[in-house]
């Protein structure tokens, strides 16, 4: 499993080149990759890279919503 954060500003070119350089040499032929984001611009910037490099949807990319903006809080509820 490979673990990016949104934020970094490596993303696209991890995506794009650095997972596969890691399943070579875990000698895998696939991973998951798991991006967290924290803010609307960073799910945003997400969706667009994904989108960019056609993997919207792609099964073996989970994307965690870790917004504090957007749902209640848990000791609200």
């Amino acid at each position: 499993m490979n673990c990016v954060e949104s934020r970094g500003t490596s993303l696209k070119r991890n995506l794009e080149k650095q997972i596969a350089i890691y399943e070579d040499a875990n000698r895998t032929r696939s991973s998951v990759k798991v991006i967290v984001y924290y803010t609307e611009k960073d799910e945003e910037r997400v969706k667009a890279i994904l989108k960019d490099l056609d993997l919207e949807g792609e099964p073996s990319i989970v994307l965690i919503d870790a917004r504090d903006d957007n749902k209640p809080s848990a000791s609200k509820a």
